[in-house]
C-alpha cells in the first residue's frame, strides 16, 4: 500500500467515524435543538474527511474536483441550514426569536421594529 493510499484511508475511516457516532448520538437525544447540534459534525467534519479522502486518492482529477465542489457547498450552507432550522424549532416552539434590544435599537416604523402579525 502506498502512502497516498494509507492517508486516504485514514482520513476516509476518519470521517465516516465521525458521521456513525453523530447518528448514534442522534438516536440517543430526544431533542431537536440537541440533534441539531449532532448534525454539523457529520456535515462539517465528515463530509470533508470523505471530500479529502477522494482528492488524495484521485488528485485533482474530475473526481477530486467534484469532490472539493461537493465540501465547499456543503462548508457553505451548513451553518445557514442550522440557524434557518433552529429558527423554525424556535417559532414552532413559540419562542420569541428576536432580541428585545434589537427591537429598541430599530427606528420607529421599521419593518424590523417587531414581529408583524403573519409572524405570530
Amino acid at each position: 500500500m502506498t502512502a497516498t493510499g494509507l492517508i486516504s484511508d485514514v482520513l476516509l475511516v476518519a470521517g465516516l467515524a465521525v458521521v456513525v457516532c453523530s447518528c448514534a448520538g442522534m438516536a440517543v437525544f430526544d431533542d431537536p435543538l440537541d440533534r441539531l447540534h449532532l448534525v454539523t459534525p457529520a456535515a462539517m467534519l465528515g463530509s470533508t474527511g470523505i471530500c479529502a479522502s477522494i482528492v488524495v486518492r484521485y488528485g485533482l482529477s474530475a473526481s477530486g474536483l467534484a469532490a472539493l465542489g461537493v465540501a465547499a457547498i456543503l462548508i457553505a450552507a451548513n451553518p445557514l441550514t442550522g440557524h434557518a432550522v433552529a429558527r423554525a424549532i424556535a417559532i414552532r416552539r413559540g419562542e420569541v426569536w428576536s432580541d428585545s434590544a434589537d427591537a429598541a435599537a430599530a427606528p420607529s416604523g421599521s419593518a424590523s421594529a417587531g414581529p408583524s402579525g403573519d409572524e405570530q
